[in-house]
């Protein structure tokens, strides 16, 4: 709770003093998603389009008006972030505190931060992931991002608006419980939009040992969660395998199809091997969308 601190400053000062974390983080998450997103966007049409497959998870490239979409959603979604970041910044201040995050820390406890805000999200996202594909609630929250079941790097971001609502308010909860300085949050930032770029990417160069190894394997990587687009079932966490392995919700067929994607043999078709038991089921009241090949 060391995050807020009560102020004598002036309602203008510290508007101002928000307005800057917020325009910092703004950017780096602008920019990253922009330069990073079009770099894997252009490498994976290239791939596909040279009918080189291996680390390629299913061959044909999306349609314009998936990524037009996804692109819009996207922008908005930003947008939205930091707009659930001030409203709740403002709240506080209309209570006379103001958000800390330049406080010193000591760098041992600066250093831990970091995995802890990592552990956090990981556990955020899974419980609120899963919990938007109960049937009750799924299109209202999700089925914009599940419209892309071949999803490129721009569905990263692609929500409806109540989805970005509640992804934004993890920051929210976050600083409120856990110590965090403005350098966590930027580094984290930069490592939640790079992960959430390349696991829906369509290509998984993520090392095998660190994924599908039966002792050292708990990352989630681009297949994990592009199983989850294509099969709207399993697979809920984002950068691990944790939750999903303990509550029992990982996609069946995840590796084996992990294993024939990072092999010589791969051809682009790898949901071919999906199992009857493993395919797609989508939540009541959603229509499957079109699949795009593979």
């Amino acid at each position: 709770m060391g995050n807020f601190q009560q102020q004598s400053q002036t309602l203008a000062e510290l508007f101002s003093h928000n307005l800057v974390h917020l325009r910092d983080m703004g950017l780096v998450e602008f920019l990253t998603y922009l330069f990073v997103g079009a770099f894997a966007f252009i490498l994976a049409l290239y791939l596909r389009k040279a009918n080189r497959f291996r680390f390629v998870i299913r061959a044909p490239s999306s349609r314009p008006v998936q990524v037009t979409r996804e692109v819009f959603n996207s922008a908005l979604s930003v947008v939205l972030y930091n707009t659930v970041q001030l409203a709740a910044r403002m709240i506080a201040l209309a209570f006379g505190y103001i958000v800390t995050l330049g406080v010193h820390m000591p760098l041992w406890e600066e250093l831990l931060t970091f995995p802890l805000v990592m552990v956090a999200h990981d556990a955020y996202f899974y419980w609120t992931h899963r919990l938007m594909h109960a049937a009750a609630l799924f299109r209202f929250f999700h089925w914009e991002h599940h419209k892309s079941q071949a999803p490129t790097v721009f569905t990263a971001y692609s929500f409806a608006i109540p989805e970005a609502i509640m992804q934004g308010l993890f920051g929210v909860f976050y600083v409120a419980i856990f110590p965090a300085t403005f350098t966590t949050l930027i580094v984290f930032q930069f490592v939640e939009i790079l992960h959430n770029l390349a696991i829906h990417s369509g290509l998984d160069f993520f090392p095998r040992t660190l994924v599908a190894h039966p002792r050292f394997g708990w990352l989630a990587g681009p297949t994990y969660h592009d199983i989850h687009h294509r099969t709207a079932r399993g697979n809920f966490g984002l950068y691990t395998r944790f939750w999903d392995r303990l509550m029992k919700t990982e996609h069946p067929d995840f590796l084996k199809i992990h294993a024939y994607i990072h092999s010589p043999q791969n051809d682009g078709r790898a949901y071919r091997l999906l199992s009857r038991r493993g395919s797609s089921t989508p939540p009541s009241g959603a229509s499957a969308p079109e699949v795009a090949g593979g």
